[in-house]
């Protein structure tokens, strides 16, 4: 996992290397389908940045015809990065979508119990609670690391500020929290109450738990580079 530091600064090679990096350790913890599961979000997040970097090339294509000057003082900031836009959007929506196929993608985060216990026996065989609750965590960890160093590449790549694109997200979660609490009951049955609760105790401890995994992953993605939004404009032109 020390290895993804170590490679190329651009988009492809470094998400390319944080993938197989933490493949190891996540195969090593599973047993069953979640093999295929890991194999299956490392495509899903590489063609969502695929289909980004398509849409950023046709966006381009399509103002190519407006002037130099119009587009700098339209698009670009003074930090190279351009203003947030609505079709930004997507963007954020993606990402939740992402998010929550990480969060229950191998079982419900919520109840450690849920999870087999037998994942972690090739890493300790005498019962240890702590131990293997620490191992079980570690394990649901790297599909979130996976989708969030994806979003922080996106933004790098498309020049979205990413602190923008993390209100966005926010302003999504609370619309679900929202949403979750009118759904919240206090009749029927013991398993239809706590569902309403977990569901909106998640979507509350969602916002909290994302600016911490991005703080976490800052230290993949941070020296990321991509070719500047003017150097392009002006090779076009």
């Amino acid at each position: 996992m020390v290895l993804p530091l170590l490679s190329g600064s651009d988009i492809l090679s470094r998400l390319s290397s944080i993938f197989l990096g933490f493949a190891p350790a996540f195969l090593l913890l599973s047993i069953g389908y979640e093999a295929v599961f890991y194999g299956a979000l490392a495509l899903a997040l590489m063609a969502w940045l695929v289909f980004e970097n398509a849409y950023l090339y046709l966006s381009k294509n399509n103002k190519s015809s407006a002037s130099f000057k119009g587009m700098e003082d339209n698009m670009v900031l003074a930090s190279d990065d351009r203003s947030l836009q609505w079709s930004d959007m997507r963007i954020s929506l993606a990402f939740m979508v992402f998010f929550n196929i990480a969060f229950f993608g191998t079982g419900n985060f919520a109840s450690i119990a849920s999870f087999e216990i037998s994942s972690v026996y090739r890493f300790i065989t005498i019962f240890s609670p702590f131990l293997m609750a620490a191992l079980l965590i570690f394990k649901l960890l790297i599909p979130f690391v996976l989708v969030i160093c994806t979003f922080t590449a996106i933004t790098k790549l498309i020049r979205v500020p990413l602190l923008g694109c993390y209100f966005l997200v926010i302003i999504c979660s609370d619309v679900m929290t929202i949403h979750f609490f009118f759904l919240v009951q206090n009749t029927g049955s013991w398993m239809e109450i706590g569902n309403s609760i977990s569901h909106f105790g998640i979507m509350s401890a969602q916002v909290v738990f994302v600016l911490l995994l991005f703080a976490l992953t800052s230290i993949y993605t941070k020296d990321i580079q991509t070719t500047s939004c003017k150097q392009l404009s002006r090779k076009e032109m």
